[in-house]
C-alpha cells in the first residue's frame, strides 16, 4: 500500500514525522512531499505561473517551495512513480473545524487528492503551541483509519480533529458536521515605517464556538475525536433567482 503524506506546517513538523514513522511501522510504502516552510492558511491555492523548487532529503522525503496542494499535484503528476493509494495531510498544529476548512492548507491538500479520486484524509489537533498528545492519534489510527479509508471511494474527504488531552480523558470518536458559527476575535495591527510604508498583520484570541453536540467543534471541546466527511465541491444554494 502506497501512502502520500503532506501538510501545511512544513516537512520538519512533528506531526508529519509522527505519521511517517507510524505508517512505516505498519509496512506502508511512505512518500512525503511537503512544503519547505510554513504554509498555513493557503487553502487550495496552486502555483500556476512560477517555477517550484524541489529538494530531495532522504528516505522518500521531498521539500517543495510551494503550497500544500502543489505538493499533492507534483507527487501525483510524476514525482512519485508508484500509484498512490491513500493521501494523508497533517497533522496540523491547530484545529481545522467549521469555517477553518475553507482556509486550511491541510484540508486543501486532502481535497486535491480527493479531486483525483484518491481516498484522502486531513488530520488536525487542538494544540496552540503545546506538545501534541500523539497517543490519541495512535489510538485512532490503530482502530479506525483503515476501516474509514475503505469506505472512502475518493468522492469526499475526511476531516479529523483531535482534542489535545491526556489519553485517559479521551471519550471516543464521533461523526460530526462542520460548525457554522464560530467567531475569531481578530484585530488588525499596524506599524507605520514612514517613507517605507505601512505594515499590517492580523492577531486575535482563540475562537468562540457554537454549542451543538452534532458539530466538530463541540465534539472536540468535549473530549471526542471529530470525524467529518466533507464534500469536495461547493453546492449550489437553493434560491429562486427569478431568471
Amino acid at each position: 500500500m502506497n501512502i502520500l503524506l503532506t501538510n501545511d506546517d512544513g516537512y520538519k513538523a512533528d506531526g508529519l514525522i509522527f505519521l511517517k514513522e507510524y505508517f512505516e511501522s505498519k509496512d506502508y510504502n511512505v512518500f512525503v512531499v511537503a512544503p519547505d516552510s510554513e504554509k498555513s492558511g493557503f487553502s487550495h491555492s496552486v502555483t500556476l505561473k512560477d517555477t517550484i523548487r524541489l529538494v530531495y532529503h532522504k528516505d522518500n522525503v521531498w521539500a517543495l517551495r510551494g503550497t500544500p496542494a502543489d505538493c499533492v499535484n507534483v507527487a501525483l503528476l510524476g514525482l512519485v512513480e508508484q500509484k498512490i493509494d491513500i493521501i494523508v495531510s497533517g497533522i496540523n498544529h491547530g484545529p481545522n473545524i467549521g469555517k477553518d476548512i475553507i482556509y486550511s492548507g491541510t484540508v486543501g491538500a486532502a481535497r486535491q487528492g480527493a479531486l483525483q479520486n484518491i481516498p484522502s484524509i486531513a488530520f488536525s489537533v487542538n494544540s496552540w503551541g503545546e506538545e501534541i498528545e500523539f497517543e490519541n492519534i495512535k489510538y485512532f489510527l490503530d482502530n479506525y483509519f483503515e476501516r474509514l479509508m475503505q469506505k472512502n471511494t475518493g468522492n469526499f474527504l475526511y476531516n479529523v480533529n483531535f482534542p489535545n488531552i491526556h489519553p485517559s480523558l479521551l471519550k471516543g470518536v464521533k461523526q460530526t458536521v462542520p460548525c457554522h458559527h464560530h467567531f475569531y476575535q481578530d484585530k488588525l495591527l499596524c506599524f507605520d515605517s514612514g517613507n517605507n510604508g505601512k505594515y499590517f498583520w492580523i492577531k486575535g484570541d482563540h475562537p468562540i464556538f457554537e454549542k451543538d453536540e452534532k458539530t466538530d467543534a463541540d465534539a472536540m471541546k468535549n473530549g471526542y475525536i471529530s470525524v467529518t466527511a466533507v464534500k469536495i465541491l461547493p453546492e449550489a444554494y437553493e434560491i429562486d433567482l427569478g431568471i
